[in-house]
This record gives C-alpha cells, structure tokens and sequence, in this order.
C-alpha cells in the first residue's frame, strides 16, 4: 500500500507535526510519500528525515496544474491512496478526480471546528464519491461536518497524537525556563505552547494573567511558539505593563523538555480542534487550565483531567488557575488523571487506527 499524503501549509503547526506522527508510526506498515509546498516546513522535514517527497509552487494552489501534478503523481507511482491533510489539499485532490479522471479513493482529514462552508464548490467537493473517509480529530468535529456529508458514516473520529515515548524521555532532560527567564525558583510560571494565530486568543491569555499577577506578584506567565500575532501579543503586553510577567520564548525545538517547568499550562483558545500540545503537559505532569472550545473538553475532563472555562472568560480562567495552584490535593488528582488518560493519545494508536482505515477504504472501493 502506497499513500501520498498532500500538505499544502507552508508552516509547522499541530497538522503538520500530527503528519509526521503518522508517517513514522507507519512507516513498518505501508510506503508513505508526500507532496508538499516547495521551501515549506514539511519539505524540510521531509529532506532532513530522509522521506520520500515532491513539492509543487504555492502559487499553483487551486489552479489546475498542482491538480495535474498529483494526478502524474498517483499514476506514475502506483500510488493507492490520497490522503489530504487541509482543504488546499481536499480541492486540489478533487479537481483531479473531476477534471483528470485521478482514480485513486481519497482519505480527508478534518482537523477544524468550524462548518463547512456554503458555497457550491466546498459542498461539492465534501459530497464527491472518490472520498472514502474523513478523518476527524475529535468528536465535536465529526459532529460539525455530519450534517455537510450526503453519507455521515464516511466521517469517523481518531483522535490526534502525540509521540508518548518522546515526551516521557524528554522528562529526564528538562530544561529549566525559570533560570533561563531569571526567575526565582519558588515563583509560579504559567505557560502555553502554541502558534501564535488569532484562534488561540491570546487576548484573553494576556486578561488573565494581568487578573493574576494584579493578586500574586510571583506568578509569571510564559508564551512558547511564534506566528503572525507576535507583535499584537507584544503590544497588549505592554499595553497592559506585563513586560516584566509575561515572555516570550519565539519557536523552539526543546517544547517537551521546557514543559517540566511549568507550575501549570494555560489555554484560551476560541476554536480547537483537539488541542494536542494539552497532551504534552499532561504526560509531563502539568495541571492544565483551558477553555472549552472545539474538541478540548474530549481531552480535559472538568474536575477530572484539568479546569474548564468558558471561552473568552479570563475571570472564569484565573478563578480556575488559582484553584489548580493553591489547592494541592486537588492539583495532584489532576495530573495523575491527565497522566493515565494520555495514554490513550499515543501516536502508535493514532497510526494503526488510520491504517484500518486506509484498508477499509480500499475494500470498499474494490467492491465498487
């Protein structure tokens, strides 16, 4: 079985690194190929880990050359399944079907929590009959798409991942921010770890931990990641006189050995599909406060796994923020939970599951 997995991004963000997981997962199991963005961060994921790939111009997007590309692509290769990782990919592996007669079934994976949209093309393209499978990240995903779809039973939850063994090594070897930010060791350090994008709402992230610091001037608040919202982030901090609790790492490449110095790992996103870098705090035993956007609750259990508030609340989110760091027997119930609930988030699981999918997908489309 060969797979040609399309990824149209040309950053690294929790699609891309969820890609990765499952290529080296399956790596035993079947050949994985990728078509991705020339210079993007997946080719160069791709180079450095010796993985098959080919790469077409960000500018054909949409247009019917990167479809003609990954029809070449599939015929020349004998390749047995599309999988398409975002909606670029989900349209150009369409215009193909349609437009080149690309017989190859095709896998899409969901990973947003918003409908589909209304126009004609994206309700074409989610009812056309060469898709075998969506692949959606959560239940509340599924949930969403369902109505979109002319048969639901094509839309199947596997839940994202992380590479377990990974973080529970990088516990042996953390790195210990709090002297890296000159902090002393017995303040509390507050921190997230993801892209800075508009849906994680950092907004709220900055109103909660000016709530915070105004009580507990020993509590100090950490962003770890990079993106477009950087100097709007900068600027709300300043705004609101954080400079001195609240910083800002940039991307870095060590996020599980960082996550052991946190005293708890705050998320305010306004939509999520799963919110996977949650997983990370929970194998490192980091009680985790978030929001209840997207599929967030499918992994933080109010009062079991973490706290729950609700979106855009940054009062609701300090009140739970001070329970989790003042109440220690209610801080040590809920990482041991989160702890033995991420065993269920491996990417090993994650990977086999997909496999049965992809051969669900080819049986059906034999009998057809």
């Amino acid at each position: 079985m060969t797979i040609l997995h399309v990824s149209t991004a040309e950053s690294w963000r929790g699609g891309e690194q969820q890609l990765a997981n499952l290529i080296a997962a399956n790596s035993d199991r079947c050949q994985n190929i990728v078509l991705c963005v020339a210079a993007s961060a997946m080719e160069n994921y791709c180079r450095l880990n010796n993985i098959q790939h080919f790469s077409f111009s960000k500018k054909w997007l949409g247009r019917f050359r990167a479809a003609a590309n990954l029809s070449r692509l599939c015929s020349k290769l004998n390749i047995s399944i599309v999988h398409c990782h975002d909606s670029h990919a989900h349209s150009m592996a369409i215009t193909a079907a349609v437009f080149l007669r690309n017989k190859c079934p095709i896998v899409v994976h969901r990973r947003v929590d918003f409908p589909v949209g209304t126009g004609t093309f994206s309700r074409f393209k989610y009812r056309h009959p060469a898709i075998g499978a969506y692949i959606c990240v959560s239940e509340t995903i599924r949930k969403i798409l369902v109505p979109s779809l002319k048969h639901p039973e094509l839309a199947i939850t596997i839940y994202s991942s992380i590479d377990l063994e990974r973080f529970k090594q990088a516990a042996g070897s953390k790195v210990n921010l709090k002297q890296e930010l000159k902090l002393p060791s017995t303040a509390k350090l507050i921190g997230n770890t993801a892209a800075l994008a508009p849906h994680k709402d950092y907004t709220t992230f900055v109103k909660t931990a000016a709530l915070l610091t105004r009580k507990h001037h020993d509590w100090y608040f950490v962003i770890i990641g990079e993106g477009a919202e950087r100097v709007r982030i900068e600027n709300e901090i300043a705004s609101n006189q954080l400079e001195n609790h609240i910083f800002m790492t940039g991307f870095r490449e060590d996020v599980p050995q960082l996550l052991g110095s946190l005293d708890a790992f705050l998320m305010t996103s306004k939509t999520e599909g799963l919110g996977t870098s949650i997983l990370g705090a929970f194998v490192a035993k980091v009680p985790v406060v978030a929001t209840k956007a997207g599929g967030i609750p499918e992994l933080v259990e109010e009062g079991q796994s973490g706290l729950l508030a609700e979106v855009g609340d940054a009062q609701g989110l300090a009140n739970q923020m001070e329970r989790v760091l003042t109440d220690h027997d209610l801080k040590a119930c809920l990482v041991e939970n989160a702890s033995n609930k991420a065993k269920q988030f491996d990417s090993h699981i994650m990977a086999l599951e997909t496999y049965k999918t992809y051969e669900k997908v080819l049986q059906e489309f034999d009998l057809n």
